[in-house]
C-alpha cells in the first residue's frame, strides 16, 4: 500500500492541474444534476422572490409555502 505522502511527493505540477480539473468538473456535474433541469423549477422561482419581498408583505421568512402558494404540496 503507498502512502499517501509518497504520492504526493511523486505527483508533477501537469498531474496537479489534471486532477484539479477533473476535480472540478465532478463536482460541476454534480451540481447540475442536482439544480438542473425542471423539477425544482418551482423552488427555484421562490427562492429568487426571496430578496425582493418586503417585510410588512405577511411573510413569515419561515418555509418557501407562503411565497409560491402551493402550501408545501408540490
Amino acid at each position: 500500500m503507498i502512502r499517501l505522502s509518497e504520492l504526493v511527493s511523486a505527483l508533477t505540477p501537469s498531474q496537479y492541474a489534471e486532477l484539479s480539473l477533473v476535480l472540478f468538473l465532478l463536482v460541476f456535474a454534480g451540481v447540475l444534476v442536482r439544480h438542473g433541469g425542471k423539477r425544482r423549477a418551482a423552488e427555484h422561482a421562490a427562492c429568487a422572490q426571496l430578496p425582493l419581498i418586503d417585510e410588512r408583505s405577511g411573510w413569515s421568512g419561515n418555509s418557501l409555502r407562503d411565497i409560491d402558494g402551493a402550501g408545501g404540496r408540490r
